[in-house]
C-alpha cells in the first residue's frame, strides 16, 4: 500500500515515466503488483525533510531468480503533501553483475555479489 496522490508524477533519472498514457493507471504507484522484485537490499533513508514535506532513500532491488533484469541500484527523492506522495525523482543505475554495490556502511561494497550471498 503507498500513500500517494492521485496522478502522482514518477521521474526517472530525468525522464517522466508517468502521465504519458493518459489513463487512471498512470501515476506513480501503477504497475506495482507485477514489479519484477525479490528483495530490497541496503536501504538506507537519508534525509527527512517535515518542513519541506522531501524524503530521500537509496537502496538496491534484487530481482527474482532468473531474471534477465539486472540489480537496480537506486534514490529516490519523495515530495510529500498532506501526508501523500506527490511527485518521485529517483536517479537509478544497474551496475554489471560483479560490481560490488552498495557503497555504504555496513555493507561496504560487499552486497549483494553472485555466489558469495
Amino acid at each position: 500500500m503507498v500513500l500517494a496522490h492521485q496522478g502522482c508524477n514518477r521521474y526517472e533519472n530525468g525522464t517522466q515515466v508517468t502521465g504519458r498514457h493518459g489513463g487512471t493507471n498512470d501515476d506513480c504507484v501503477s504497475g506495482l503488483a507485477g514489479f519484477n522484485l525479490a528483495n530490497v537490499a541496503g536501504r538506507r533513508i537519508s534525509l527527512v525533510d517535515d518542513e519541506a514535506g522531501v524524503v530521500l532513500g537509496m537502496a538496491v532491488f534484487i530481482r527474482r531468480a532468473g531474471s534477465p533484469v539486472p540489480r537496480n541500484a537506486f534514490s529516490e527523492w519523495f515530495w510529500i503533501e498532506d501526508g501523500k506522495i506527490r511527485n518521485i525523482w529517483t536517479a537509478m543505475y544497474y551496475p554489471e553483475p560483479e560490481r560490488p554495490v552498495p557503497n555504504w556502511p555496513p555493507y561496504e561494497g560487499n552486497f549483494p555479489l553472485p555466489g558469495k550471498q
